[in-house]
């Protein structure tokens, strides 16, 4: 081994100890398309069958278990939150209004796993706040999605729920925006993704360090 590699090899191995295990930035996205809009303002227009996408992050150190189910809430990076339907970029109101807003995992609860958005309360889904562009109410945006199985994930760990879902083992599902319970759009679920996102601060500080040694033996 030589000299450069000996060092490369030491900066890597600092950079894992000065590391430990924390938090990780996990990032969710749910695509779909139109089944119907009527909703007036920046959506009118928009037709059955347009893509719908809606993505948002997550910290998997920041949660909250349910006090009586197995369920378990991760607080939405709210700022991370958009949805794009059919070319119009949603985003939640920041803050909620009424709680924070989290993407909860159901394991086994009871005999089926799932996933939903909720506001304030992390064992049953209560809709999250938005705008729409060009009208003054507040919209609500509800998404769940629920297997017929308990198997599906192994643990209320997003980081073990990490992978792709599409329409596997469906139970049900619902996406929709509306007001007071009345759905004004209605989306067709096609898929969910879970991401581990790299953490930029160690791969940053891994390059800092080379760059650094490589300068030394221009130098030598």
């Amino acid at each position: 081994m030589n000299i450069l590699s000996k060092i490369l090899l030491g900066s890597s191995l600092a950079v894992g100890l000065a590391m430990p295990a924390a938090a990780v930035t996990v990032h969710v996205e749910v695509r779909g398309s139109v089944d119907y809009n009527v909703i007036r303002g920046g959506l009118t227009g928009i037709p059955s069958g347009a893509p719908v996408v809606m993505g948002f992050d997550v910290d998997s150190n920041a949660y909250v278990d349910g006090p009586t189910f197995p369920t378990r809430g991760y607080k939405i990076d709210l700022a991370s939150f958009a949805m794009d339907f059919g070319g119009v970029l949603l985003s939640l109101d920041n803050p909620q209004p009424y709680a924070d807003a989290y993407f909860v995992l159901r394991n086994d609860d009871p005999a089926v796993d799932g996933f939903f958005i909720s506001q304030g309360n992390v064992e049953v889904p209560f809709p999250l706040t938005l705008h729409i562009p060009g009208l003054a109410p507040e919209h609500d945006l509800d998404f769940w999605r629920t297997f017929d199985t308990d198997t599906t994930l192994q643990s209320l760990d997003i980081l073990d729920a990490v992978g792709n879902y599409g329409f596997e083992n469906m139970s049900s599902y619902l996406w929709t925006i509306g007001r007071f319970g009345n759905p004004g759009a209605e989306v067709a679920y096609e898929s969910i993704s879970i991401t581990a996102v790299p953490e930029p601060s160690t791969l940053a500080l891994f390059g800092v360090g080379t760059l650094v040694v490589m300068r030394r033996l221009r130098r030598s």
